[in-house]
């Protein structure tokens, strides 16, 4: 059976969407939709050795630097996940930063912790539930080449979603610290929790596709992203339920 068609949510002129750089313009409905590159909602930056040579940083006390462009939005669809666990990222060495201390190692789920109650103290400072929707997406567990589902697993030529093994039961831990840091925030930030849903659709993947007109080597398989239309489709879908089902923002009708 196929899907019903979904209209746009019923939001006024001038509804400003930015979704965490491009840029698109929905004339019909006079709003925007913007893409803000943002891979830990905490500001990167660099530092430079004896040697001159730069080295990347991450500092965890500090809002990313492209916050100002936030402020302006009606909805706001944050995220972040696969990056913290990178290699530069998971090693932590000479990577974090608090303040002016550069540590020599440490722990990248501390450092997750840290960075997402830095982004919750500008949200509780900066945004207004009164005229602003903020989500804060969650991730998916990725799997890879060489064993099955998450634990070195290859994804080319499945057709079906999966229905049991350990992923299915697994929840990452960075997903129950996010949700414990929304918890304790004053803005009611929605949650999109699509870490279980999308947990079951091993077949969703680029896999060997990543390639424009052709297969790459199965070494290389894609198997943390997802193909479009696909997945991901379904969590747009559910944001536009939570903004026709939850009341919006009083703002907005003003407008």
């Amino acid at each position: 059976m196929g899907a019903a068609p979904l209209h746009p949510p019923q939001v006024p002129n001038n509804v400003a969407f930015i979704f965490i750089t491009s840029s698109a313009r929905c004339w019909d409905y006079d709003c925007t939709v913007e893409f803000v590159r943002s891979h830990f909602l905490v500001r990167e930056g660099v530092r430079f050795n004896k040697q001159a040579n730069s080295n990347p940083i991450l500092q965890i006390d500090r809002i990313d630097k492209t916050a100002s462009r936030w402020k302006k939005a009606d909805v706001l669809v944050f995220n972040t996940g696969h990056w913290w666990t990178h290699g530069k990222t998971a090693r932590g060495k000479n990577y974090y930063k608090e303040g002016d201390k550069l540590y020599p190692h440490f722990d990248s789920t501390e450092a997750y912790k840290r960075a997402l109650k830095t982004w919750a103290r500008w949200i509780d400072k900066n945004m207004d539930p009164a005229r602003s929707v903020v989500f804060y997406r969650g991730y998916s567990t990725a799997h890879f080449r060489g064993g099955d589902w998450d634990s070195g697993g290859s994804c080319n030529g499945e057709t079906e979603p999966t229905f049991k093994g350990a992923i299915i039961d697994s929840y990452p831990l960075r997903m129950r610290i996010a949700q414990e840091t929304i918890s304790q925030m004053r803005f009611p930030v929605r949650l999109l929790n699509v870490t279980k849903l999308t947990n079951f659709r091993r077949d969703g993947h680029p896999s060997v596709y990543g390639k424009p007109g052709g297969m790459v080597s199965k070494r290389k398989q894609d198997c943390s992203h997802w193909c479009l239309p696909g997945v991901p489709d379904a969590w747009n879908e559910l944001i536009y339920a939570s903004l026709v089902l939850q009341p919006n923002p009083s703002s907005w009708k003003h407008r």
